[in-house]
């Protein structure tokens, strides 16, 4: 049975701390919607024209679009009429499913060898490309796209240490509408009125609140930032570092029965299982 596997990411439009004389008044989801509407194209890297299509939407903020590029080769063939071998100039354009839900800025993105190695490579250049949308540029917004990992084997990692001395979390400027009241929000709010980019915060302790780590790595992975500890696991034991980070959660499904509106239904549930422990059981 042949496959297709899409791995879940983070869109996100951080504005600046100063807006613009002619900032729009939306929200990052509704920037993030415009762009892919827009579809953008651009020459990314040389000889590879990228472009967003075939956008199709699910609801007024859900839907499914392809992203690809375009690179012209040149192929050896024998004309019959003329009896000689010639070379005839010919457009690829390999592209790739996605599917989106800009209410809480999430893209799931599918594996295509042709485009990049890794699905990340694809979503550096679905980054470039949203951000040279009319929406991002007028705004001055910064777009990023980024994996949400799954967050289950560093929280039990976490749970049955016998002590977690430190706690190290990066975050960025305001975007996610359902990020932590401990963490991300205030220091995203402390970091854009700062004119940062990006932070990263440590707090050390002889054994930290377990309960409050866990909320603080689930909005850490849903927001698509990177967390590690610092933990002690057994008594009179080294201690040792973990890490939050790597590859995003990937889901396969049949390709022959590909229904992208159920791709975005199964990713949208894989994203609460991350940010709250929990899955629509619909």
């Amino acid at each position: 049975m042949t496959t297709i596997e899409y791995s879940l990411f983070r869109a996100k439009f951080i504005r600046p701390a100063q807006k613009s004389f002619l900032h729009d008044d939306l929200t990052p989801g509704q920037m993030l919607l415009a762009a892919i509407l827009e579809k953008p194209s651009m020459e990314l890297l040389k000889g590879f024209q990228w472009h967003i299509g075939n956008v199709q939407m699910f609801s007024d903020a859900t839907g499914y679009f392809a992203v690809g590029r375009t690179t012209k080769s040149t192929v050896e063939k024998f004309d019959n009429q003329t009896g000689n071998f010639i070379e005839e100039e010919q457009e690829e354009s390999p592209y790739t499913h996605c599917v989106f839900d800009s209410t809480i800025g999430i893209i799931g993105i599918a594996k295509k060898p042709n485009l990049s190695r890794t699905t990340t490579g694809i979503a550096n250049r679905l980054e470039e490309l949203l951000s040279l949308a009319t929406i991002a540029i007028r705004n001055q917004v910064a777009v990023q796209v980024r994996p949400i990992p799954n967050p289950d084997g560093f929280l039990k990692d976490i749970a049955k240490a016998f002590r977690v001395f430190s706690f190290t979390a990066t975050f960025g400027g305001p975007n996610p509408f359902d990020a932590d009241a401990y963490f991300q929000k205030p220091m995203s709010v402390y970091l854009s009125s700062a004119n940062g980019e990006k932070g990263r915060t440590i707090i050390n302790g002889d054994d930290l609140n377990r309960e409050v780590l866990r909320e603080v790595t689930r909005s850490t992975a849903a927001t698509g930032n990177e967390a590690s500890a610092r933990i002690q696991k057994f008594p009179r034991q080294k201690a040792i570092t973990i890490n939050l980070k790597g590859d995003p959660i990937k889901r396969k499904y049949d390709e022959e029965d590909h229904r992208p509106r159920l791709v975005l239904a199964d990713l949208s549930n894989q994203y609460e299982r991350v940010r709250h422990d929990e899955a629509n059981p619909n």
